[in-house]
């Protein structure tokens, strides 16, 4: 006998003007441009959540399945789909925010420029991006990542003269990222 399976119901997208809202997972949406609907309508999207050593949440994405022609499912990131996210580059949120995929707020990036672009670890005491506290000589000390190697920028009196030397060199060194 023949076996048949109920088409799924697939969750619905709304438009209001030129932004759509992609109904995902775990209560999340997803922002697109009302532009991009054809590219991802017509699949079921879900929440992916990423997260932190400490088990916080990084960052949430939406992802889809689609079907290999061997093996299972393969995933989709709404952002590659949208961006059309050659191989060998990743597509980078400006804001941080992996749910807004409107094309305003994604780039096309390297490995290391997407990197760039990450919030505070969870183990960053200072509160600032590349500062650390050095308890043995009572200062501020500002570093930064280039091509993989951690570099020493100075030691600072003062937690703002440190985020300032950082943030300078970071826009030197990493430009836009």
């Amino acid at each position: 006998s023949e076996v048949r399976q109920m088409p799924r119901k697939i969750r619905p997208i709304r438009v209001e003007g030129n932004i759509a809202y992609v109904t995902l997972t775990r209560g999340h949406t997803a922002v697109i441009d009302a532009a991009d609907v054809h590219l991802v309508c017509g699949r079921n999207w879900f929440s992916s959540i990423r997260l932190r050593a400490d088990k916080t949440v990084r960052t949430v994405y939406a992802m889809g399945n689609t079907p290999r022609r061997e093996g299972g499912p393969m995933r989709l990131m709404l952002h590659r789909v949208i961006a059309g996210t050659p191989d060998g580059f990743e597509v980078d949120h400006r804001d941080g925010d992996g749910l807004n995929n409107r094309r305003e707020n994604l780039r096309l990036a390297t490995h290391a420029q997407n990197t760039r672009n990450r919030t505070l670890q969870s183990n960053n005491t200072s509160g600032v991006k590349g500062v650390r506290f050095d308890t043995t000589k009572n200062k501020w000390r500002a570093y930064i990542r280039v091509c993989g190697v951690l570099k020493y920028i100075g030691s600072y009196e003062a937690l703002a003269e440190a985020s300032e030397a950082y943030a300078e060199a970071s826009a030197r060194l990493h430009g836009e990222f």
